[in-house]
């Protein structure tokens, strides 16, 4: 599990002498119990690759670090927190679920169609990019159905966090063939019962397939 927050710490752009966000707080960012964050962060003290000072905090390690930049205060703007995955899945559990229930009222023969070709060529991937492409492109046919266009800005913003280098990474580790194809049968219930009408089910089975892609990713919530 260690790998989640050396990912995190990657895809910041973290280096010797920067400060980790408080425990608090980077916990509830990556969607991890504490438990879990405080044995990832002693196996990284352990391995030196982690300083951490009671009152002051957690800091990247190096051969660079003093004890004056230990000692620093992080400005403001460093010290603010970006979206990260377990904020991202809780945005997606509060709009995609009435997104589809919307698309499944709206979404027109076409699009419908559209919806079922994405899946086949996502099914047919050989690689996790056309996978990850495919899968993409299903959930933004879905948004367009839905006819909204505040929904639509919305989500775009929960798209451009998951392409970022944190989600990619989590995700890449997260994946399997099996899970792959489990998702694929995730947009087939939700694409049958748009194509049958049924809001309440596309509802019902977009939020089952998010809960089911954050345990993967994130492992279950405790």
């Amino acid at each position: 599990m260690s790998v989640v927050l050396k990912d995190f710490i990657e895809a910041e752009g973290l280096e010797p002498g920067d400060r980790l966000p408080p425990e608090r707080d980077l916990a509830l960012k990556l969607g991890l119990p504490r438990t879990a964050l405080r044995r990832m962060l002693a196996s990284l003290e352990k391995e030196g690759r982690l300083i951490r000072h009671v009152g002051r905090g957690t800091f990247i390690a190096g051969s660079g670090v003093s004890s004056a930049a230990l000692r620093r205060t992080p400005s403001s703007a460093g010290d603010t927190l970006r979206t990260y995955p377990a904020e991202v899945f809780e945005a997606r559990l509060i709009i995609e679920p009435k997104i589809a229930a919307l698309a499944a009222l709206r979404a027109t023969r076409q699009e419908i169609d559209e919806m079922q070709k994405s899946i086949d060529r996502g099914s047919a991937a050989e690689s996790l990019a056309e996978f990850e492409k495919w899968d993409a492109v299903f959930h933004r046919i879905i948004v367009a159905a839905a006819r909204n266009g505040l929904l639509a800005s919305l989500y775009e913003g929960i798209h451009a966090v998951r392409t970022g280098n944190l989600w990619g990474k989590m995700k890449e580790h997260s994946l399997t063939p099996e899970r792959m194809q489990a998702y694929i049968a995730k947009h087939q219930t939700i694409l049958d019962a748009i194509n049958d009408r049924d809001s309440r089910e596309a509802e019902r089975k977009m939020y089952d397939h998010i809960v089911e892609a954050r345990a993967n990713i994130l492992g279950p919530v405790t």
